[in-house]
């Protein structure tokens, strides 16, 4: 049963990343304006601070500040599995001053905790990144290869793995690989992926799952050995790292996506100006460089677009908790 649910899953969000690869990203010789309706802009990131989702949203700020012609400020605000920050985040007046960095934990939370929100309390406003999933251990680690830690997962019950948090993206990604390989493992929640990086990192949990951005600082620093990664074709920061397709494991073009979030009411004007600043961040060279050099990816979508992704992943997750056992009671 678990196979078929996640099959469905894996459809869902190949669908999106198809949705992502193709969008195209338009007006992008954009000029900056000098009206937006708010005297300054506050970023709201749930994941914590050193993961993809704020490094990525801080290298796009500076030139998101250049557009709107006010000063952008990006807050962190994890805890509980992101909800926390989402907590906030609706909650923030819907002037123009406050918008909400939207990732995938944001659908999973109100089916495995008794949060009180979901997407529907916001207003979309663009998707601008989507990433894979890679299988990283400790360098001290005694296995070299995937297959050397598949072995190892086989003969030892209890391999821990570090994610992002309960029924999110990477819960679900770990839960996948290991039944795939017909292993036991124990999930262990951080807030965000870069927690759960430097986890493994510290040695606190045998492996991590997150996306290669996410990992970077720690791979780069010899503290962290990638084995695997989920994406369609070896990443080319990467490239000696095999992807799961090679390997004959499923879980490959697994999505994460990253965008904006406003405040339920937030002004269309405000909306707008929010999407066009991106586009325009995401236009600039520099980002794009920093961008490629990371390993994250442009995949721009517009708020319908945005919209209809969420709903569509938001009808998986609520079916796949509820089979899965992951739903909260209370929902």
């Amino acid at each position: 049963m678990k196979k078929r649910i996640f099959g469905t899953f894996l459809a869902a969000v190949m669908v999106f990343s198809t949705i992502a690869a193709g969008a195209v990203m338009a007006d992008e010789e954009l000029t900056p304006i000098d009206n937006y309706p708010a005297k300054s802009l506050q970023i709201t990131v749930p994941p914590s601070a050193g993961g993809g989702t704020d490094v990525l949203i801080r290298a796009l700020t500076p030139k998101m500040e250049e557009y709107l012609g006010v000063p952008i400020t990006v807050v962190n605000k994890s805890g509980g599995g992101c909800a926390i920050g989402y907590a906030a985040g609706a909650e923030d007046p819907a002037d123009g001053s406050c918008i909400t960095a939207g990732v995938a934990e944001l659908l999973g939370l109100p089916y495995t905790t008794s949060f009180e929100y979901t997407y529907h309390d916001f207003v979309p406003i663009c998707n601008f990144n989507s990433c894979y999933g890679t299988i990283c251990v400790p360098k001290n680690a005694p296995y070299d290869t995937i297959e050397d830690f598949v072995k190892y997962m086989q003969e030892n019950p209890g391999t821990r793995f570090a994610n992002s948090g309960i029924g999110g993206p990477w819960h679900i990604l770990a839960a996948e690989f290991a039944e795939d390989i017909g292993a036991e493992v124990v999930h262990v929640p951080c807030d965000g992926g870069g927690p759960a990086a430097t986890a493994c990192a510290g040695g606190n949990v045998e492996a991590v799952n997150v996306s290669d951005a996410e990992v970077k600082t720690f791979v780069d620093s010899d503290l962290l050995k990638m084995l695997l990664t989920f994406s369609p074709e070896r990443l080319a920061q990467y490239p000696d790292v095999p992807t799961a397709n090679e390997k004959g494991i499923r879980g490959a073009d697994v999505v994460v996506f990253r965008g904006f979030l406003g405040p339920k009411d937030m002004p269309q004007e405000a909306v707008d100006a929010v999407d066009a600043a991106t586009r325009y961040a995401l236009a600039d060279p520099g980002v794009q460089e920093f961008m490629a050099a990371n390993g994250f990816t442009n995949n721009y979508m517009n708020a319908e677009d945005y919209l209809k992704m969420l709903d569509e992943m938001d009808a998986v997750i609520a079916d796949q908790c509820e089979k899965l056992g992951l739903g909260n009671q209370d929902a």
